[in-house]
């Protein structure tokens, strides 16, 4: 409300003509010339009318907001006392201006706050309020005709707006490492600096800030001052956002900005589903009709905001995580297996890797735009009743595997050493353990340009998969005890429980080749393989039925996808 009545006065001001007011008639005195830190300091003064209004600001030694309302006059007279912070980082040494604007003029006074640290507890001397000093020359009146750069809002040197373009140092306020912000007209939400400030003394290597529970019940924005974001990426702590049901982490230096003291952080998010959500998903399925939305999504903008300039930060420096807690009824009503989260980007759904683990969403992401929970249901017409089709469903949602056309899978064909070797890759990738730089595939009969050239790189560069003698035959079907190496060695970058099953005595034991018996007896001790009951069968070529049966237990038991 205050910006509001600030706007108001700044009006009625400049409607009103300066001679109205008795230039000497409005006064602005300071209690001390020298306040410490931990005490505090009281500014007064007296107006023209009985219950005008006075704008005042104080300005620190780095020309930064220190302190910003606007104060009603009783009969005649105002009065605030302001505290000082006890910390020279709240409270830096120097020189302090003081500006007090109403009715169209403006005074100015000036204070300092000596170096070093100074115990608190009161002013200066016995704590009695030094006698108001006489106005000095830089208390003389100023014309409302005379531009004052020193305050915000044109010739007057009113803002029309206090705080529009400022967020105030103290809104908001902090309990350890947990800020709870400032909630202002228009549904926004104010931290100020000297509340992240305090905050950031007592992180641990981030803050939290913590909107009320029904924020999310419509859109949202929260605005921060830039400079602070720059402190606490310079101080590498984190921002994390949270109404108790989405939570947002973003790491140290994943939003990046420069800018003056003006530059304002705005984040914008909704995470209601209306008809326009459901309009974009369904735009984004393009028609498929394996896709079913959830009623769960979160949408957020981040902006760089200086006055009327606004600019979007699209790409973060670093992937933020999200997590979004499931109502018990969305959980009993969604199929977990099969849904996952999807960046809608207007034109498709894009499958984001993740997790739902008790109840709770999380995926991690660059950028920031849509996102929604949808299940994809995909239905194969030579996988109805097959044994393999809630494992072929499950690797579908995750978008590891494809059918050989929209209606069909083929479920016992064999499978190449290129194709097993291009799924098996995807999933490992999702785990995140894939070296970021992996050189050109080893193996001779592997061109650079094959769907998977990178996968086979990364499987050798892993140990996943090795060739025969610098040749990877990628045409050759792959056969149960290569399947059974490559899975174990695969099984380290997932966290699998430890086996339970007995080890296996099969009585095809000796066909077995040396160089795989280990990882055949681990494969079927975790479950990730089993034999017909008598015999592994080893030399028997892999169906996709089988490889997807394979993949599944070990993405399903192990990942966080």
């Amino acid at each position: 409300m205050k910006k509001v009545v600030a706007a108001v006065m700044a009006f009625m001001l400049l409607c009103i003509p300066a001679a109205v007011f008795a230039a000497s008639s409005f006064t602005l005195q300071l209690s001390v010339k020298e306040a410490l830190r931990g005490g505090s300091i009281t500014l007064s003064g007296t107006t023209p009318g009985q219950a005008d209004q006075v704008v005042v600001k104080v300005v620190s030694p780095a020309q930064t907001v220190f302190y910003i309302d606007v104060l009603t006059a009783d009969g005649g007279a105002y009065t605030k006392r302001l505290a000082i912070p006890a910390s020279q980082v709240l409270a830096p040494s120097g020189s302090y201006t003081v500006i007090a604007g109403s009715g169209g003029t403006t005074l100015t006074q000036t204070f300092t706050i000596p170096g070093g640290e100074e115990p608190g507890g009161g002013e200066p001397g016995t704590g009695t309020p030094t006698p108001a000093p006489t106005p000095t020359p830089s208390s003389t009146p100023v014309p409302t005709s005379t531009p004052n750069p020193s305050l915000p809002g044109g010739t007057g040197g009113i803002p029309a707006s206090p705080a529009a373009d400022v967020i105030p140092a103290g809104a908001g306020s902090a309990s350890g490492a947990i800020v709870k912000p400032e909630a202002v007209e228009g549904g926004r939400y104010l931290v100020g600096a000297d509340t992240l400030t305090q905050a950031m003394q007592q992180a641990a290597g981030s803050i939290t800030l913590e909107l009320p529970a029904t924020a999310g019940e419509t859109d949202v924005t929260l605005e921060l001052p830039g400079k602070s974001m720059e402190l606490m990426n310079t101080g590498n702590t984190a921002l994390v956002l949270t109404d108790g049901v989405r939570t947002i982490s973003f790491p140290a230096g994943a939003i990046k900005l420069s800018g003056d003291d003006q530059t304002r952080l705005r984040i914008t998010f909704n995470a209601v589903w209306n008809d326009e959500a459901g309009a974009l998903v369904t735009r984004a399925a393009g028609g498929d009709a394996a896709y079913a939305p959830t009623g769960v999504m979160i949408s957020l903008t981040i902006e760089s905001v200086n006055g009327s300039n606004t600019a979007g930060i699209h790409q973060l420096g670093q992937q933020a995580q999200v997590s979004l807690k499931l109502t018990p009824a969305q959980q009993a009503a969604i199929n977990t297996e099969l849904a996952g989260i999807y960046y809608l980007n207007g034109s498709s759904a894009e499958y984001m890797p993740g997790s739902i683990k008790g109840g709770t969403v999380t995926f991690k992401t660059g950028h920031f735009s849509t996102y929604a929970l949808l299940v994809y249901d995909k239905s194969f017409t030579d996988l109805s009743g097959h044994w393999a089709e809630p494992a072929v469903k499950r690797l579908a949602a995750k978008h590891l595997v494809n059918g050989v056309d929209a209606e069909h899978y083929e479920p016992g064909r064999g499978i190449t050493r290129a194709e097993f070797v291009a799924l098996l890759m995807r999933a490992v990738e999702r785990t995140g353990s894939v070296p970021s730089m992996v050189a050109p595939a080893p193996f001779s009969d592997v061109p650079s340009s094959s769907y998977y050239a990178q996968q086979a790189a990364e499987a050798a560069a892993m140990g996943i998969m090795n060739g025969y003698d610098g040749a990877f035959r990628p045409g050759d079907r792959i056969t149960r005890e290569e399947a059974a190496v490559a899975l174990v060695h695969a099984a380290k970058h997932f966290s699998l429980p430890a086996g339970s099953q007995s080890n296996p005595a099969y009585a095809d034991a000796q066909q077995i080749s040396s160089w795989a018996a280990a990882s055949v007896a681990e494969a079927g001790v975790s479950g990730l393989m089993q034999g017909d009951g008598t015999k592994f069968q080893p030399k028997k070529q892999v169906t996709r039925a089988e490889v997807a049966a394979m993949v599944s237990r070990l993405v399903q038991s192990g990942s966080s996808l």
